[in-house]
């Protein structure tokens, strides 16, 4: 796959996680004891894109996008401290899934999740706006 359509790929990506999130928040919104099981749903559906997501970027686009600027013996300090605070990010939105893995913890704290789940989108979006607009453009610049 080329860079290109590797980027389009997840960018795509990011579009799900951001309309599976909203749903959730949408459902969440209503207070309607009989939308747990979908915000559930909603969020088991977002926890399975997000693991793949993150498996093509750690694997994938990180470690070729460090080579490529090792091989032009470009600084990679930044990239690197980036890729751990995207790393950190992450961590903070599985700990959210982990605890509300289930329809029924979701229903006896909605108070509390609905919050934390504003939270989470916002953590989301700003990692989504800070990959493609930083390293997702700095991966494109690079030709091999």
């Amino acid at each position: 796959m080329d860079q290109r359509n590797f980027i389009s790929t997840l960018i795509s990506q990011h579009l799900s996680l951001r309309a599976s999130l909203k749903i959730a928040d949408e459902d969440a919104r209503l207070s309607d004891q009989s939308k747990n099981e979908e915000i559930f749903s909603s969020l088991v559906k977002f926890k399975n894109d997000l693991l793949e997501h993150l498996k093509l970027e750690n694997e994938i686009l990180y470690p070729d996008l460090l080579k490529k600027m090792r091989a032009r013996n470009q600084d990679t300090t930044n990239t690197e401290k980036f890729i751990a605070e995207m790393d950190d990010i992450g961590k903070v939105i599985m700990g959210f899934l982990e605890k509300y893995n289930s329809s029924e913890l979701i229903a006896s704290q909605l108070a509390d999740f609905q919050p934390q789940l504003r939270d989470i989108i916002t953590t989301l979006n700003l990692r989504i706006e800070s990959e493609e607009e930083g390293v997702f453009q700095i991966y494109l610049a690079m030709t091999d």
